[in-house]
């Protein structure tokens, strides 16, 4: 009886492993590996080692932060401890301009540890889009995606520019449902082919007329980047950034497979004092130490409210976007104005321009609730910083 059983367990494992690969699933069996198979129901900060990889080096003999006078000498209220151990922190740093205030690490967390940012990588590709602009590789952000992506010429799909693609705008349902094994986001995250898993998309409504975050419209930004620039997005990213902002470590990024296409709207690791920079590069309004990466029109288009109307499925009630730009998002915090990069389980960049600050936080999980389209937990982590704020 238990030869039976046994072999009959045997058969239907088969059955549902065969099925998983004629049905061009076999994604979830990746993702299986990397999340329920070692005890996790999503991406984690430390996924790296599931994935291929590219590299993007740093160029700096001194990649150190000047220290203000009391940074070593503040502290957390036990409150703010409590709010870093409730959403498991594993860094909290805090800037005023370029010198650092305050830095601390939790559990796995660490100076020189690298973590996944997740969505915070879509932001990093609309930063190279504005290089491409300044360089002459693309014309402007009015540019039609057909001129890149000849597939999009015809019909609604000819209406489609670059800036509907950067104000999630583009009329195009991706899906952004995290939680099926069969939609978009999943076979994106986890699967082997990226531009194939995107290439049957097409325009649905006119772009430009309703807002809905979703992934898929970063990935034909890449792949623009890719057309436009002949490098890959790592290449261009490491020559034109990575290696102009003082890095300390090198940073990587998820591929779809070996020599593949990076997945541009996730996996971005690097340390917390780097991705730091990059929210101080945007706060110079694209200019860093005298050296003007990006142009500052193109930084100020980037965190300037989209103000199309939000048609989110089931969240929607036909508000204008107040809260995106060009894959970065914006918002106010106890009446400062502040714009961000942010991450699946609560990575967060946040630049407070009137103020000067920088507050970066990274780790394993964020509120489920929303204040303002934001995670609620990210205004706490704004506000430890504010009350950090020094002259």
């Amino acid at each position: 009886m238990l030869k039976k059983i046994g072999l009959g367990f045997m058969f239907l494992l088969l059955a549902l492993l065969l099925t998983v690969y004629l049905t061009g699933n076999e994604h979830m069996l990746r993702g299986l590996r990397s999340t329920y198979f070692i005890g996790k129901s999503k991406p984690d900060i430390d996924d790296m080692k599931w994935f291929d990889l590219s590299v993007m080096k740093h160029d700096s003999i001194d990649s150190s932060f000047p220290t203000a006078k009391a940074y070593g000498m503040l502290q957390l209220t036990p409150e703010e401890e409590a709010v870093h151990a409730q959403f498991e922190s594993t860094a909290f740093l805090v800037f005023k301009r370029d010198t650092l205030i305050f830095e601390k690490y939790f559990g796995d967390g660490g100076v020189d540890v690298v973590s996944n940012s997740f969505s915070m990588a879509k932001s990093y590709t609309a930063i190279l889009i504005g290089v491409a602009i300044d360089e002459g590789l693309i014309k402007s952000v009015d540019q039609p995606v057909s001129d890149f992506l000849p597939e999009f010429k015809e019909g609604e799909n000819a209406k489609l520019t670059i800036k509907h693609l950067l104000q999630m705008a583009s009329g195009i349902p991706f899906g952004e449902s995290y939680a099926s094994p069969f939609g978009y986001m999943a076979k994106a995250y986890f699967g082997k082919n990226l531009q194939e898993a995107t290439a049957h998309f097409r325009v649905k409504t006119e772009p430009g007329t309703g807002w809905v975050y979703e992934g898929g419209n970063t990935v034909l930004l890449g792949e623009i980047l890719m057309k436009a620039t002949g490098k890959s997005v790592s290449q261009y990213f490491e020559e034109k950034i990575w290696s102009k902002i003082d890095t300390g470590q090198d940073a990587y990024w998820n591929l779809d497979r070996q020599g593949g296409m990076e997945k541009v709207f996730s996996g971005f690791y690097a340390t917390a004092r780097d991705f730091s920079r990059v929210g101080m590069l945007y706060e110079n309004n694209g200019v860093w130490r005298g050296d003007t990466l990006l142009s500052p029109a193109y930084v100020q288009e980037s965190i300037t409210p989209c103000m199309i109307t939000d048609i989110t499925p089931k969240k929607s009630i036909n508000e204008k976007c107040s809260w995106y730009g060009y894959q970065w998002w914006m918002g106010q915090v106890d009446g400062h104005d502040f714009f961000c990069t942010k991450g699946l389980r609560g990575q967060y960049v946040i630049v407070i321009p009137d103020l000067e600050l920088i507050v970066t936080r990274l780790g394993h999980t964020q509120s489920k609730d929303r204040v303002d389209h934001h995670p609620a937990d990210m205004y706490e982590f704004a506000r430890m910083g504010i009350r950090m704020n020094l002259p």
